[in-house]
């Protein structure tokens, strides 16, 4: 009987650690929360929709992506469960609570925490677990080689805290005060001891504003064994939702060949290698829209491997509602794919690629470069008009040299891969592309290859790279956007760009709150596409014209209907 009873507990630990992510679960919900005290099907509180005694194919249906209902979770746009969206999911909040995370405390219009038949709260392991699923897209299967959560690193991880009681998930930051900004997490992301300790991924994040606003800072934090951290905006909701972008339904995992992490309609926003506040000049900003979808690039790795690593990013986002008067501030990312590096020292020079496609005169504000650990310098050189690199050095990868009234961030004096100087100009730095490859930006890189054999590219440190990030403007500081005096009133109508190709947007600002309506006409009077149909509050606003309205080349008219007075903008579609 003794050793029946061994194989039978054998038997039940083997299958309970084969259990797939969300058999565990739904396991998990339905052992503990599935009673009179907590959600049966007669729970009757105000979260009654989370109901755990069907089968898993029912509670999966009953969670994933629908909306919450209670008042409190409306306001913030959360789902009982939001695939991706841990901290924007009603079921977490109401397992985990306060005392797992601040973020995470429930009010008065939510109930009380889930508990058991015995009034226990859920194991901090099981309540890491249902985040972790959410993170990974609370899928009901995974594929094979799909990202999925991890149960025996969530278990390492708890263990050792039990045991040590050291907790090494990174500091929560401060918010930004009520009404200036948001605060956004990717993370956690357990990595391994062994095996796969360096790991690269993204992951969508929606983000929505009380009004059109403007991003004039964010304040960047994350683990010290981060490697980097890249923030993408998508052109708009509908991009975000394309097949072109690898993590529609669950974090990506950046591969060389396959996922990358330029999957998807999609522009660089900022870039982080290290905590820092990227804190824009005065008069400018980022434009992002009132719903926005935000691209995460993380790449993180466990140097110390000596325990299981809880990476985070936390970033603090202040706005503001737009101004008509701010200037945007735009990202351009570079990097040479074709790097084979030779044993010992050798360079590489590259011409920025946008240099074959940006247009005139651009005013730099910032620019960082980067490599791997064989990287030994890395510098920017401007490139004039008639196509010759100058001895003008506009970056120094020791954070040395300055000029026109520059300033550098983490300078050393030397090359750290690591911890890459940035340079600054406050009141911007112009720079000529000529839009054919004749003027920009190249760069320099010096490697020493140590391994003893060739190197190639790579995403991963096991390899090497030659990029660049800079922040631009389209025009310098001295000089207004604005579609109308600032001082004057009333309705101001632009289409921008003009002429557009595939992608503009119609801007307009409103002296008060007023029902709008927007369309396209072709140049025969006949209705293209209608855009919107709301009421809109005062101020400045957009709406975006992309691959949805798939205008071939011509002549269109925009019109745009402001409590029944019309407006119309000629504007032109190029190939």
């Amino acid at each position: 009987m003794k050793n029946l009873y061994t194989c039978f507990l054998l038997f039940f630990v083997v299958a309970t650690q084969a259990q797939t992510p969300f058999q565990r679960v739904y396991t998990i919900l339905n052992t503990k929360c599935q009673n009179s005290t907590c959600h049966s099907a007669t729970a009757l509180d105000a979260s009654a929709l989370l109901r755990f005694d069907g089968d898993k194919d029912a509670v999966h249906a009953a969670l994933f992506n629908v909306p919450a209902t209670n008042a409190s979770s409306v306001a913030k746009s959360e789902k009982l469960v939001k695939q991706q969206h841990p901290y924007y999911s009603f079921l977490l909040r109401k397992v985990a609570g306060a005392s797992f995370d601040a973020d995470l405390a429930l009010d008065a219009n939510e109930g009380l925490l889930m508990t058991d038949t015995g009034g226990q709260q859920l194991s901090n392991k099981e309540i890491e677990f249902i985040r972790q699923w959410i993170t990974f897209g609370a899928k009901k299967t995974y594929s094979g080689n799909e990202p999925q959560p991890n149960w025996g690193l969530v278990n390492q991880f708890y263990d050792s805290l039990a045991a040590n009681g050291i907790n090494r998930f990174l500091p929560k930051p401060p918010k930004p005060a009520a009404g200036t900004g948001i605060q956004l997490r990717m993370g956690p992301i357990f990595l391994p001891i062994t095996g796969e300790i360096e790991q690269e991924y993204c992951q969508q994040q929606e983000v929505n504003f009380p009004s059109l606003p403007e991003v004039y800072q964010i304040d960047g934090f994350m683990n010290q064994q981060s490697h980097h951290f890249l923030l993408f905006k998508y052109i708009d909701t509908a991009a975000a939702k394309n097949s072109n972008a690898s993590n529609v339904n669950n974090l990506s995992k950046v591969t060389i060949v396959g996922n990358t992490s330029f999957d998807g309609d999609k522009d660089l926003t900022a870039s982080w290698q290290n905590d820092a506040n990227l804190v824009l000049p005065t008069g400018t900003a980022l434009f992002w829209d009132k719903k926005t979808v935000l691209d995460m690039n993380y790449h993180i790795k466990n140097f110390n491997a000596s325990f299981v690593l809880p990476c985070d990013f936390y970033f603090n986002v202040y706005y503001k509602t737009r101004s008509a008067s701010t200037i945007e501030m735009k990202s351009q990312l570079s990097q040479k794919i074709a790097i084979f590096l030779p044993t010992g020292v050798s360079t590489s020079t590259y011409p920025d690629p946008a240099n074959g496609f940006l247009q005139g005169t651009k005013y730099l504000w910032m620019v960082a470069g980067h490599t791997h650990e064989w990287g030994t310098s890395f510098d920017l050189y401007q490139k004039n008009t008639q196509g010759v690199t100058g001895t003008d050095k506009i970056y120094d990868g020791a954070g040395l040299e300055t000029n026109n009234g520059s300033y550098y961030d983490n300078s050393l004096g030397y090359w750290d891969w690591h911890h890459p100087p940035i340079e600054y100009w406050p009141n911007l730095f112009p720079i000529d592309f000529g839009g054919n490859h004749n003027a920009g930006i190249v760069s320099k890189a010096t490697y020493n290859n140590t391994t003893g054999s060739f190197l190639g590219f790579s995403t991963q440190t096991n390899g090497e790279m030659q990029l660049w990030y800079y922040m631009y403007t389209d025009m310098p500081l001295s000089t207004s956007t604005a579609i109308n005096d600032n001082n004057s009133k009333g309705i101001h109508f632009e289409v921008m760009p003009n002429p557009m190709n595939n992608n503009g947007k119609l801007v307009y600002t409103l002296e008060k709150a007023a029902k709008v309506e927007s369309s396209i006409l072709d140049v025969t009077g006949k209705l293209v596409a209608n855009m919107s149909s709301e009421t809109e509050s005062e101020g400045m606003h957009e709406i975006a014209i992309g691959n949805r309205e798939k205008l071939a080349s011509g002549i269109y008219f925009a019109k745009l209907s402001i409590d029944g007075i019309v407006y119309t903008k000629k504007f032109i579609v190029t190939e």
